[in-house]
């Protein structure tokens, strides 16, 4: 009887409440006006390429709509909790586009200054829900060396490059040496900042790198044929 109280008790407490949109929700972790309308990458169903070492990146979702509210309530309105739900979306679109390119899984960190900010690191939770649905374990093989501008405040995609250029380092190469990696963040636009931190692991010996992120680009203004470059 106590397992079933205390659950109930929770919800009354703290009712459950849509991921992507906030809005609470009878039962679930997505509302069904976001489940109808959460902008998959579908049409594509093939890992993007970034950066000029053309890393194959799964994008999961559009960064439009629903998926952009989600994102920004992780980052910026401190809700920590939905990423384990995000999770599911990354590990779908690595399984599906990715699979067979890694068997390690680590993720692109934020400043020490931004860690501090936010109370987290929204990529390292991401990381670590997305390597628990493998029976895996997000490993911090990065550390970001320099503050930078927030890539979002920059729009021309040769600023963004620059603005990241050399601010990942490992800072122990040995952990890193002939492994293959998934590479994780939030979000990947330009693919500057995914690029740029593997760029980092593979001058550490990395053996291969593949990336994935929650979303990527705006529908509105891609073609399936378009790059996140």
């Amino acid at each position: 009887m106590k397992g079933t109280i205390f659950p109930a008790i929770l919800d009354l407490l703290f009712p459950p409440k849509c991921a992507f949109c906030g809005k609470l929700v009878e039962k679930g972790d997505v509302c069904e006006a976001c489940k109808n309308s959460l902008p998959f990458r579908e049409e594509e169903n093939t890992a993007r390429l970034i950066g000029e070492n053309r890393y194959l990146c799964a994008v999961a979702l559009y960064y439009d709509g629903p998926a952009e509210t989600g994102v920004k309530a992780l980052k910026f309105g401190k809700k920590s909790w939905r990423a384990k739900v995000f999770a599911r979306y990354i590990a779908q679109a690595a399984a599906e586009q990715l699979s067979g390119g890694f068997d390690a899984v680590t993720y692109v960190p934020v400043s020490l200054r931004r860690n501090f900010e936010r109370g987290f690191d929204q990529a390292r939770l991401l990381a670590e829900e997305t390597a628990k649905l493998w029976g895996l374990k997000a490993e911090p093989t990065l550390r970001k060396i320099r503050h930078t501008r927030a890539q979002s405040s920059l729009k021309n995609p040769a600023q963004r490059k620059m603005n990241v250029k050399d601010a990942y380092a490992v800072p122990r190469p040995d952990r890193v040496r002939g492994r293959r990696f998934l590479l994780i963040d939030d979000v990947c636009t330009t693919g500057s900042t995914m690029s740029a931190a593997a760029d980092a692991l593979l001058e550490a010996g990395a053996a291969a790198v593949v990336c994935a992120a929650l979303a990527g680009g705006h529908r509105k203004m891609e073609n399936p044929g378009d790059s996140l470059e």
